[in-house]
């Protein structure tokens, strides 16, 4: 059986994705704070639903990914 090795480089890149998803996903639980006017302490009772949006946002983003690496091989 081959080992699968994953460079420093791609490893750098796949956090980078993962951070601003979190990022974004944070920032949008902000904002819904503000626009509707809710407590504060919302930021962490919802860290679960940022968890989920941050995991639909980097699973949208990779899928997006293949599909341009897809069209980029075929071209």
């Amino acid at each position: 059986m081959k080992d699968l090795v994953i460079s420093a480089k791609r490893q750098k890149t796949e956090v980078k994705w993962l951070a601003g998803c979190f990022c974004t996903a944070f920032l949008l639980n902000i904002l819904s704070i503000i626009i509707y006017k809710t407590s504060w302490s919302e930021i962490f009772s919802q860290l679960l639903w940022i968890f989920i949006i941050f995991l639909i946002l980097y699973a949208a983003t990779c899928v997006l990914r293949i599909i341009c690496y897809v069209v980029r091989r075929l071209f």
